[in-house]
């Protein structure tokens, strides 16, 4: 049996196809053989630079695209297989995934890489992409086999753990064929597929059919859908029956038989298709043929019915069928004693013959329940020996037609999704709050299905809370849509087991929401209505997210088109994502009428009610201040940190550990998949702060407990907290909901009862300290120089986002307790940057999310901003002192983390310029608006910011700006400074974002006269030389670095290939200038290599201070050897090259001492003097072969050549780089160079004299 591999390998060798266009992605296409070509090529690089071999695996991380049907032929062509990664799986669930399989590359795109473990080898589709040609000799395996892995797809697992299912080669290539003999290929068909995709997208290009890729961002999007396949001219394209549902649901008859007019074949498949549906699809779409398919991940395609032919039968039953099982498929109805039962009756279907999957990776006890041995009577009839039980009831009619009936097991389909109900259950069952409980799926076969779960409570809760939950630890599809409580739940009596049959129906009337979540105004009434009857609640919560109460996109494009219909306003899929509740969507419609009402928060009331004032701690206070007077009474305590998983958090234990003896108790909720201490581990790599002394500290000093702040005792159960109450010394509180976006009311939780629940803790039993960590968000926009002792309850009432209230109120519990002798420090937070040092941010940051957009857009606003930002490790670091050293001495304080004297946005900008972005500043609100506007997805994170909580440019010229009494009075007495940001830490931060994958390379700019050109530095391995090579680099150039010290050289040009240099235009020798055999030998290899040398840059220098009268010899030799010998080597081993190819340019890194002798500098003032006139003569010489020569003469620079002096009387009395003035740095020197070689042909610069300001020759 032939395999994938060659069944593309048919169609290349076709040369009636090869010109055929195949993949359209937007306005991008390729042929048969570009297609060819760049999957070949990609093909290599997984080979040779990622070892991708046989029984490898390729992983595909990346939105519906072009790039991903380059990547899955790619992955087959290199002998491996290919596993797709959907981009929605939660950040634990992708973690897993690798884990198991272990790919030899992720294949991804900028803006998903980012999520990926960092240690994960990756192949990055960047912005302009190009696959680096390679030998067509390069050959790629020829001996893969139809039985070899093609995929590993995921599904969900019954324990709650997904399960990959290996699928081989003959599987797809069974299914191929037929539908290519049954449904034959016209020469102008064209395909849309984005459904299915991993199943679909290669079908059409197998045949030389164009595949037309549909964005993510508009399947789901019914009308911008239909215009898609109308401008594309698509004829066929495969859908679940509930998404054609829905574009029949939501738009107007003419409209959709304009945009389907071409349409020859419609496909459906991954749901049953009801007769109603049916009857409306041919009532539009007559034309068409309607084809259903019936498949299932772990066999391919079973069974196909034309159902035009079953249309006209007019038959009357309630379902399409699936129609007859597919050539060489075999499937046998089995009773529960795995007998044949007769043609008619129903059974479990089983599915066997060349289609099956491998198996499931790394589930044994999975396989033996699912991949069967066929009975013994029944082999021969099969043909062969294995069967996958599909857990669908059905039976056969005498025709051979398959009918199904239903599940027989525990999974489902919701839409289109296949849903194990046990792993939601197993999930469940691992909350705190959760005794026991049962999960089915609500609606008949054919209709939009939901899920119910049946919960047993240990304690009280709410099904929002359960729902935010789920939320974190499941796929979206698999979070149940209601939620029932029970007083226990209905068992057999025979089995002990949970009688499904016997649970209630959902009783949506019982589903009720807190009187002040309900609908207010008129607009929120109109709304509610119409998301209740969408959404099929009789009740909901106007805060609640739509996403939350059960909605999903098709839903959505439902709920839209009602919304339009009452309010004649239209939302987009994507305005729905950023305003997700009936609250901000009526804010949204009643702003559009200029009506828009006050929702406010009584922020007195919600402090009066949270507020801990009963607690009395009289003699556990004396107790407590009697034990300060141990001396180091906190440096070895024992802490309670909650938040340790959040930015903050990981910093603070990272912190704690490396300078205290503190033990560390965190208090962490428990991940479906993942234990709190993995949680904990992952977090600390995360941030970069993994080192190898982390193991051990982490198993002798931190204890993680599973709890919730949010819960009532945190949580933990009765025993375990009442230990902790006596066990701890001291709270650090760094637990929160950053959220600018959502209300009050859904941050109340861990913002405020959080807080409430830490302060309730800090009370019990002995007293213990708390250090709470607030946020500068508790003081509104547009005040100016606000001190540590300001009181913020005056201004409470211009907070009006729902985090800055939360919090607010959270610290106004905290005050209260502290005034009332709780011992306790508050700290305001600012926006905390990425670690001076690991560099890793927060990546829900605004500042990160501005400077990512800018870079992807290429743009920049205009902005009149200080960017406030302090590096989070100087946080962890005060932090920690008043932890561990001076809490006594600065209790009840509150301390200012912020920084108002920040650089200027446009300085960032300018910043970011000058590391080699090419960036356009553009009219601040314009910017504003074209990026919450756009369609990038890379754009979504800011959009949400943007539209919601910036607006325009107002909220950047209005930022409050804070004084630090209290923090700057402690940092003088500790001789510490607080941090500002400057050009060499923020570069520092751009690179690593660059090696964690978060942004793009900058990219070498069109048009740059140094694009390509062949650039030999000497002394390229620190200072000027190293200066120069860089900016060379950024500027296209080929660069060979030259320098004696090879190591600093290999970690120069390692450096400058993660900030985006081709591998290929870079080139590190070892080279000594004063040897003229070795650099000749050098030159050789570089035009060997490179085929030309346009430019050398003599750097390579040395210089002592001697006095004559001293001596030193040996430095007079030394200078002599170098300045002059090498620039003179170096200079004849080019020449000969330049004058070959009639062109050059030879810049001399010489001195301002080579046009004025300087005392103590004799010897190399002479050596520079040499350069000159041994230049002005050449220059004559050479002029015919348009050898151009240029001496840059700089002043001092801040470099390491004057510190190598000897001579110290010399160096004392000479040296004036010393005198405070500011003097040059290295790159104002390669800004010259850039400048020299930039000129156009006919313009020369044959001497550039640059000094420091302040110190003239």
């Amino acid at each position: 049996m032939t395999t994938l591999v060659e069944l593309f390998d048919q169609v290349v060798k076709d040369p009636k196809k090869r010109n055929n266009i195949v993949l359209q992605d937007e306005d991008r296409t390729w042929t048969v053989a570009s297609l060819d070509k760049v999957t070949h090529d990609l093909a290599v690089l997984f080979r040779t630079k990622f070892n991708c071999k046989k029984g490898s695996c390729v992983a595909i991380y990346m939105n519906k695209s072009a790039e991903y049907v380059i990547s899955y032929i790619a992955a087959l062509r290199a002998g491996g297989a290919y596993l797709p990664l959907d981009i929605s799986y939660p950040e634990n669930l992708l973690t897993s995934v690798l884990d198991e399989v272990v790919p030899a590359v992720v294949v991804s795109t900028p803006q998903h890489a980012s999520r990926l473990p960092s240690d994960t080898p990756c192949f990055i589709f960047e912005s302009g992409w190009k696959i680096e040609e390679v030998p067509e000799a390069l050959s790629l395996p020829t001996d893969i086999t139809a039985d070899d892995k093609a995929y590993i797809v995921y599904s969900s697992g019954t324990t709650g753990k997904p399960k990959g299912i290996v699928c081989p080669h003959r599987g797809a290539v069974v299914s191929y064929q037929y539908r290519f003999q049954s449904y034959p290929y016209k020469s102008d068909d064209v395909v849309a597929s984005n459904v299915f995709f991993v199943w679909e997208l290669l079908r059409p290009i197998l045949q030389g059919i164009k595949l037309v890729v549909i964005p993510d961002d508009i399947i789901y999007d019914p009308a911008p859908l239909c215009r898609f396949l109308k401008k594309h001219n698509v004829t066929r394209m495969l859908f679940t029956p509930s998404l054609l549902e829905t574009v029949l649901d939501t738009q107007k008859s003419d409209f959709l038989r304009d945009c389907f007019k071409k349409f020859r074949v419609i496909h459906l498949c991954g749901e049953v298709v009801t007769t109603n549906l049916l009857s409306r699809i041919m009532n539009h779409f007559a034309h068409c043929q309607i084809v259903n398919l019936y498949s299932i991940s772990e066999t391919h395609d079973v069974a196909v019915a034309d159902l035009n032919e079953f249309f006209k039968k007019n038959e009357p039953r309630k379902f399409a069928p699936v129609g007859k099982v597919i050539p060489s498929v075999k499937v046998l109805i089995l009773d529960q004693n795995q007998k044949k039962v007769p043609i008619g009756v129903p059974g479990e279907i089983f599915v066997s013959g060349p289609t099956l999957a491998l198996g499931y990776l790394n589930r044994p006890e999975l396989n033996k329940n699912r991949f069967l041995t066929v009975p013994e009577e029944y082999q021969s009839e099969v043909g062969t020996n294995r069967m996958y039980r599909t857990g669908d009831w059905g039976y056969v009619l005498p025709n051979s037609v398959l009918e199904i009936c239903g599940r027989v097991d525990t999974l489902v389909r919701i839409r289109g999704y296949g849903v194990e109900l046990q792993a939601i259950e197993a999930t469940l069952l691992k909350l705190a709050y959760v005794r026991s409980c049962a999960v089915i799926s609500i609606g008949k076969e054919g209709e939009d299905k939901q899920l119910a779960a049946y919960i047993v409570l240990k304690e009280n809760t709410s099904r929002k809370s359960i729902r935010a939950e789920l939320k974190r630890l499941l796929p979206f599809y698999m979070v149940p849509h209601f939620f029932v409580f029970l007083e226990k739940l209905p068992v057999l009596a025979a089995s002990s087991k949970i009688d499904k049959k016997a649970l209630p129906n959902v009783d949506y009337e019982r589903d009720v929401v807190e009187t002040e979540a309900l609908p207010q105004t008129s607009t929120e009434k109109k709304l509610a209505s119409i998301w209740a009857d969408v959404l099929q609640h009789s009740t909901l919560d106007i805060q609640e997210s739509f996403f939350d109460l059960g909605g999903h996109s098709l839903m959505a494009a439902r709920l839209l088109s009602r919304v339009a219909e009452e309010f004649n306003i239209k939302f987009t899929m994507r305005d729905l994502f950023s305003s997700p509740t009936v609250y901000e969507m009526a804010r949204i419609i009643d702003g559009v009428d200029h009506q828009s009402p006050e929702h406010t928060v009584n922020l007195d009331y919600q402090v009066e009610t949270h507020d801990v004032k009963d607690n009395i701690m009289d003699l556990h206070l004396r107790a407590f201040w009697r034990s300060t007077e141990w001396g180091n009474r906190f440096f070895r305590s024992n802490i309670l940190l909650t938040g340790v998983t959040g930015f903050l958090g990981t910093h603070f234990l990272y912190e704690i550990l490396l300078n205290s003896q503190a033990n560390i108790v965190c208090v962490v909720r428990e991940v479906s998949g993942e234990s709190v201490e993995e949680r904990v581990k992952f977090s600390l790599k995360k941030y970069g702060l993994w080192n190898n002394s982390m193991p051990e500290m982490i198993r002798e000093r931190v204890r993680v407990v599973i709890g919730d702040i949010a819960l009532f005792k945190l949580g933990l159960s009765e025993e375990h907290y009442h230990f902790l109450t006596y066990d701890i010394d001291v709270v650090v509180h760094a637990a929160a909901y950053v959220n600018l976006i959502y209300p009050y009311q859904a941050l109340h939780g861990i913002n405020v009862l959080g807080t409430r629940n830490v302060l309730d803790f800090c009370h019990q039993n002995k007293v213990k300290p708390l250090h709470y960590i607030s946020t500068d968000a508790v003081i509104p926009h547009n005040l100016s120089n606000i001190d540590e002792s300001f009181d913020i309850s005056a201004v409470k009432e211009k907070l009006f986002d729902g985090y800055a209230q939360s919090k607010y109120v959270a610290e106004q519990l905290v005050k209260r307790s502290l005034e009332r002798g709780l011992p306790g420090i508050i700290y305001r937070l600012g926006n905390q940057a990425a670690s001076s040092k690991a560099a890793f941010w927060n990546e829900q940051d605004f500042t990160y999310l501005m400077l990512k957009a800018v870079i992807h857009t290429g743009s920049a606003p205009n902005l009149d901003w200080i960017v406030e930002v302090t590096n989070v490790d100087f946080t962890s670091k005060f932090v920690n002192h008043l932890i561990t050293k001076e809490f006594c001495e600065n209790v009840g304080k509150t301390f200012h983390i912020t920084n108002s004297e920040g650089p200027k946005w446009s300085e960032l900008v300018d910043w970011l310029v000058e590391f080699g972005y090419d960036l356009q500043f553009v009219e601040a609100n314009l910017w504003i608006e074209q990026v919450s506007t756009s369609n990038d997805p890379a754009l979504q994170q800011i959009q949400k910011l943007l539209q919601l909580m910036v607006r325009d440019e107002s909220y950047f010229r209005t930022q409050t700006t804070y004084l630090r009494t209290n923090t700057d009075a402690l940092l003088s007495s500790l001789k510490w400074k607080y941090p500002i940001l400057d050009k060499k830490l923020f570069h520092h931060w751009i690179r690593n974002l660059i090696e964690q994958k978060v942004i793009a390379k900058p990219r070498p700019r069109s048009g740059m006269t140094l694009l390509n050109k062949v650039c030999v530095v000497t002394g390229a391995s620190e200072g000027i030389g190293e200066a120069i090579a860089r900016d060379l680099s950024r500027e296209g150039a080929k660069v060979v670095l030259l320098a004696r010290q090879l190591d600093k050289l290999g970690k120069i040009v390692t450096d400058l290939i993660s900030l985006g240099s081709l591998d290929s235009s870079l080139l590190a020798l070892k080279c000594d200038i004063t040897d003229r055999s070795n650099v000749c030998e050098v030159l050789d290899r570089v035009t060997n290599e490179f085929g030309r040398i346009d430019v050398l840059i003599n750097c390579a220098g040395c210089m002592y201070y001697c006095l004559s009268k001293n001596g030193y010899t040996d430095e007079w030799k030394r200078q002599i050897d170098v300045n002059c010998h090498g620039t003179t080597n170096m200079t004849a081993g080019v020449i000969p090259v330049m004058i070959k190819q009639n062109s050059g340019h030879i810049v001399n890194i010489t001195s301002d001492a080579g046009k004025r002798g300087f005392a103590g500098l004799a010897v190399y003032s002479g050596s520079k003097f040499y350069i000159e006139g041994f230049v002005q003569a050449l220059r004559q010489e050479l002029v015919e072969y348009n050898i151009k020569f240029t001496n840059i003469q700089p002043g001092d620079v801040s470099t390491q050549l004057a510190g190598r002096s000897t001579d110290k009387e010399a160096t004392e009395k000479y040296d004036f780089s010393k005198a405070g003035h500011r003097i040059l740095d290295p790159e104002d020197v390669a800004k010259a160079v850039i400048y020299t070689l930039g000129q156009a042909k006919h313009v020369a610069v044959n001497e550039l004299l640059i000094e420091p300001q302040q110190a003239p020759i």
